[in-house]
């Protein structure tokens, strides 16, 4: 099963990534192609390490929280990993928690602004702010702002920073 807590180990040569939203999961398979068998299903949206590997599949790894090294669980294509823009604002990894479904992404921070988005509960997504705030800017896979979502929809995930 896939583990969706961060790591404390080094990082070493492996780069961060989240698994692209496609489908509701990406299959990591046992080699490099999809010919071989499916060893794990990692869900759209969670934050993935990685070394890039040969003809367009990653080495995908595991992490655990008690120090142990990382270790290799597959391989994935390249084109299912997507790495944020990097612009100087610190993103992390967040999961949607809200028993009516889905969780409203707003033009700005308060329900008296206009809807821009919706996240289904369970997904996951990229934030940036205080909970003091109470409320989080939202990015796209990509890095890029999308709007604001309130803090009591979301749970932190110890996630790299993207």
């Amino acid at each position: 099963m896939w583990l969706m807590v961060a790591m404390a180990w080094p990082v070493m040569a492996q780069k961060a990534g989240l698994v692209k939203d496609e489908d509701g999961y990406t299959n990591v398979r046992k080699g490099p192609g999809t010919k071989y068998e499916i060893v794990d299903q990692i869900p759209d949206g969670m934050f993935v390490y990685f070394k890039p590997a040969t003809k367009g599949w990653h080495k995908v790894y595991n992490t655990f929280t008690d120090g142990t090294p990382p270790e290799m669980i597959g391989y994935m294509a390249a084109n299912k990993i997507v790495v944020p823009a990097r612009n100087g604002i610190a993103k992390e990894v967040a999961q949607v928690k809200d028993e009516d479904g889905y969780t409203n992404i707003r033009k700005g921070p308060g329900t008296k602004y206009a809807i821009v988005g919706k996240v289904k509960d369970g997904g996951y997504i990229l934030i940036n702010g205080d909970y003091e705030d109470r409320w989080f800017k939202v990015y796209t896979q990509k890095g890029t702002f999308r709007g604001y979502i309130s803090a009591n929809k979301v749970m932190r995930l110890e996630s790299p920073v993207f």
